[in-house]
């Protein structure tokens, strides 16, 4: 029985790979604000209200998004915001032992605070001396810039500002 055998054998027929299983990133992402903005009140001693919220959007929004494509790619969880074609899709090579894959991949996770970009995988195989065109095919199929996902507006407006509307007629 193969690994997609496996999966499908595991989980119910309704539910495989579907949509159901597809966690949204911008909620997920809503639950750490809410526990960020809960902290750092806690810390101040008053809620910090809007504050919190945009001071986490600005320092772990990007962090935060490149951890979930990794988590996507690696078939851990399925993000709505991330290509339905994308899931899982280092898992196939790294099943079938491509040692360079799976080197990528827990060099890129390797630093807690952060995934480490493309240019530094780049830097570290010349110095290393691999393959400069597979480290390319692999960089190309993890494609890490997917990650790159603007957060909400409505998440840094201040509450109670209402963004100006300006017709052809004001």
């Amino acid at each position: 029985m193969d690994d997609q055998e496996l999966v499908e054998a595991e989980c119910p027929s309704d539910q495989r790979r579907s949509e159901i299983y597809a966690r949204s990133l911008l909620s997920v992402a809503w639950d750490e604000i809410q526990r960020h903005k809960w902290i750092e009140s806690e810390k101040a001693r008053c809620d910090v209200g809007q504050a919190a919220v945009t001071d986490w959007v600005r320092r772990f929004w990007w962090r935060f998004c490149r951890w979930r494509r990794i988590e996507h790619i690696e078939g851990v969880h399925r993000w709505h915001e991330f290509s339905h074609e994308d899931f899982a899709r280092i898992l196939p090579p790294i099943l079938a032992n491509d040692a360079l894959m799976l080197l990528i991949v827990e060099l890129m996770k390797t630093d807690r605070r952060r995934v480490i970009s493309d240019l530094e995988v780049i830097v570290w195989a010349r110095d290393a001396g691999v393959s400069m065109d597979r480290v390319l095919e692999i960089l190309g199929e993890i494609h890490i810039n997917d990650a790159r996902l603007d957060p909400p507006l409505e998440w840094l407006r201040r509450p109670g500002v209402t963004p100006i509307s300006r017709t052809m007629n004001s």
